[in-house]
């Protein structure tokens, strides 16, 4: 069972982002597994640590994982072998390492050309031979829906992407969602960080947003009795390359968030006099200046079953624009796999089994308009409890516990437990919107 970003259903307890620029907890989703979909695959080989490898071989793969078609061709591929060799550490001649061959397939999933990449061993006389089973992603692909919602009404989400766009491996992301009462839009160009040039990776995106607060939300709504919209337009260039063995993001945002009615009026104060924005004008500027890194100790970069990862970030508002906001946001998440095997059936028969545990804390230190307090509650926070619904705060603690389980080959499931406090922070917000909405 797939999200249409292909997320795995049985859980979010996964990658946590590596620099996050809303104002709600971080998603415990990697923001390129979000982008990219699939999984990257290690064949365990621990028995070859340290053997001379002879060749590094490059072979294309269909969906089925197999290296012919079915008229016994053999499939080949769109992206070019020399391409891919550029990209990896292990060259032949070297000692194989399973980390380095970890950091490969971290380096191949963030170029976002492939949808799988397995790596299989073969043996020549006391050496080996590393194989590279690659299956590329389209290059274009195109998506149309239709959703209904109590507040645009009916939408047709459109989405595209283009994985060559220019040159490999630059990409353009359009998602549109046109209404009768609007059009939302997130727009973005991709060029990734490329290993054989050691070419700075950047993005360029613009977005523009429209959805009922989170906040401001529940019994207490605007003197009209319209419910609190909060509107986003932005938009943000960011750069990153490895540091060492973390990688690092750096990025300039830009966002206004504006409150307003369901006729798009601006709305100032709720039906409690209570400020919706820091600025009290109904429009709140944000520009920011952002800097995060993550460390990968992951088994796996996309299906991982032990080791851990770490994101660090900082983001620093400048006081320019509406509000003349001085803030500076810090947010950290760690997630830790430990693979058992209470059910006795191996990874090759199934989804994997393991416990996964996350800790995540974030704060903001200075101006905090209400739209940007951390939300509590939701698919990414205390899951059962729609987005905000538990709390918002100036600070956030968060603990989870998963154990995750096969129930076919295709299929798994999740047992979890979530913990999330405001730690006391609630009647901080300007306003304090949790407090006078009695949120727990």
């Amino acid at each position: 069972l797939k999200s249409r970003h292909n997320k795995d259903f049985t859980s979010l307890l996964k990658t946590p982002a590596t620099l996050a620029t809303q104002a709600e907890i971080p998603e415990a989703v990697n923001s390129n597994a979000q982008q990219l979909g699939g999984t990257l695959q290690i064949s365990q080989a621990g028995n070859a640590e340290g053997v001379y490898v002879a060749e590094v071989k490059i072979r294309f793969v269909n969906s089925r994982g197999e290296a012919v078609d079915r008229k016994g061709n053999p499939v080949e591929g769109r992206i070019s072998e020399d391409f891919i060799r550029g990209e990896l550490k292990l060259k032949a001649g070297d000692n194989y390492s399973p980390s380095v061959v970890r950091s490969d397939l971290q380096q191949l999933q963030q170029l976002g050309l492939f949808d799988k990449v397995t790596v299989s061993i073969e043996e020549v006389g006391t050496d080996v031979n590393v194989i590279y089973n690659v299956q590329e992603r389209s290059a274009r692909s195109f998506s149309v829906s239709a959703t209904l919602s109590d507040d645009i009404g009916v939408a047709v989400p459109l989405s595209y992407t283009d994985r060559t766009f220019a040159r490999n491996p630059q990409r353009l992301e359009v998602e549109l969602q046109p209404s009768l009462r609007g059009i939302q839009y997130d727009v973005e160009f991709v060029s990734p960080y490329v290993a054989a040039e050691d070419r700075l990776g950047y993005s360029v995106r613009a977005f523009g947003d429209r959805r009922i607060s989170e906040i401001f939300n529940q019994d207490i709504d605007l003197p009209n009795g319209d419910r609190v919209r909060e509107i986003r337009v932005g938009g943000n260039l960011r750069f990153t390359r490895p540091l060492g063995d973390w990688r690092g993001t750096l990025g300039l945002n830009y966002t206004n968030i504006s409150t307003r009615d369901r006729n798009l009026n601006i709305a100032r104060r709720d039906e409690l006099g209570n400020p919706l924005t820091f600025s009290g004008t109904g429009v709140d500027e944000l520009y920011t200046v952002s800097f995060g890194a993550m460390l990968d100790r992951r088994d796996n970069p996309f299906n991982p079953t032990s080791g851990s990862i770490l994101s660090l970030s900082t983001e620093q508002s400048i006081p320019l624009g509406r509000g003349n906001i001085v803030s500076n946001r810090l947010l950290a998440n760690y997630i830790q796999y430990v693979p058992v095997t209470l059910l006795g059936i191996s990874e090759s028969e199934a989804l994997p089994e393991m416990l996964a545990f996350n800790l995540q804390a974030g704060t903001v230190i200075g101006d905090l308009p209400p739209t940007e307090a951390f939300r509590l509650g939701g698919r990414n926070s205390v899951r059962t409890y729609d987005s905000g619904d538990i709390g918002s705060g100036r600070s956030y603690f968060l603990a989870s516990g998963e154990y995750r389980f096969p129930v076919g080959r295709d299929v798994g499931g999740v047992i979890f437990v979530d913990f999330a406090s405001d730690l006391g922070t609630g009647d901080s917000v300007l306003g304090k919107p949790a407090v006078v909405r009695d949120k727990p």
